[in-house]
């Protein structure tokens, strides 16, 4: 019968440890609260699971499965915040020591980055937690309800006029790639993604597996000038995506930025891909007549919560609420 697990002193450091499953799990100096946190965590199985194993290792299991299951893209930026949090809490962190405040001044470190990717940064955090529960790694996530900073909502939009002044100063190939983000209201990684092999008459359809979330399908229905700019670059470009730079390169996030990061210094107000995308569903919801259920799936969300959210300044239009409150009653009101 194996011997029951108790303190023992180890004189060269003077500390008390125990051994449970072959690991070695610091108790501290003071003999008193060495056997108190003992006595704890043989009574509690959570506490235990994680004086078991280091953050660090959890992190590399998390990162080893993320590879294997999840996009280069998701990996990538998964591995980036979760590198640099071990960093700064140290390999030999165990979850059950974990605290709110080793997250917040990890953090305080990443001064370059804005609140929207502070939360993003939390949230890779407690993933690879929820993640470690789910396979049974942990018991519990340590960290579960830590509040998060506010995202930044990027709900620019552009009147016409401000669009043609952004158009104005659009040199081609570019103003194939912003005229089809206007007139379609799709993501901008969903456009510079497009590829001959999705177009199907007026549709571009990712299959599922290359759609966001991967849950189903994504359909972009093209009004005739997208599918005029689609046609054209499909026929020169029949493999590979269709939009390309003047280098012949496909367009990233970082060359678009660049871009309309010059064209917002000529026209005097800031100008993102997103604000394509957010004009459309503008002029779709005010001007269109398009109900939210409609065009929340035409942008590509299953339920129309995200169009209420990021388009409630919809609501303080007084023209539009006026507008609204007669198409409420019969036209004899």
């Amino acid at each position: 019968m194996p011997r029951q697990s108790r303190p023992f002193l180890r004189k060269q450091t003077k500390s008390w440890y125990c051994s449970i499953g072959g690991r070695q799990i610091s108790l501290g100096k003071n003999r008193e609260a060495a056997f108190e946190k003992f006595h704890s965590l043989m009574a509690d199985r959570d506490q235990l699971a994680g004086e078991m194993t280091t953050l660090d290792e959890l992190t590399q299991c998390y990162l080893d499965w993320c590879q294997a299951n999840r996009k280069p893209g998701t990996y990538k930026l998964h591995r980036h915040y979760l590198k640099t949090f071990i960093g700064h809490v140290g390999r030999r962190l165990r979850p059950g020591q974990l605290r709110v405040h080793h997250v917040t001044r990890w953090l305080e470190t990443l001064t370059t980055i804005n609140s929207t990717s502070q939360n993003d940064a939390i949230q890779k955090v407690q993933r690879m937690l929820n993640w470690s529960v789910e396979q049974g790694y942990l018991n519990r996530n340590p960290i579960a309800g830590m509040a998060k900073p506010r995202r930044k909502r990027r709900d620019v939009f552009y009147t016409p006029e401000q669009w043609e002044q952004i158009r104005e100063h659009a040199r081609p190939p570019f103003d194939d790639f912003l005229d089809f983000l206007y007139c379609t209201g799709c993501r901008p990684k969903e456009a510079r993604t497009i590829e001959a092999r999705f177009i199907l008459n007026d549709m571009v359809i990712f299959p599922t597996d290359e759609s966001k979330g991967e849950i189903e399908p994504r359909v972009i229905y093209l009004v005739p000038k997208a599918k005029t700019i689609l046609d054209r670059l499909a026929a020169k470009h029949p493999s590979g995506p269709v939009f390309i730079n003047s280098r012949g390169n496909p367009w990233t996030k970082d060359s678009i930025k660049c871009r309309l990061d010059r064209i917002s210094g000529k026209v005097g107000f800031r100008c993102i891909a997103y604000g394509a995308r957010h004009s459309w569903a503008t002029n779709a919801l005010t001007s269109g007549g398009v109900d939210p259920i409609s065009a929340a799936h035409l942008m590509g969300h299953r339920d129309p919560t995200m169009v209420a959210r990021v388009y409630s300044h919809i609501a303080k239009n007084p023209d539009f609420l006026r507008k609204q409150a007669l198409n409420a009653v019969s036209p004899t009101a």
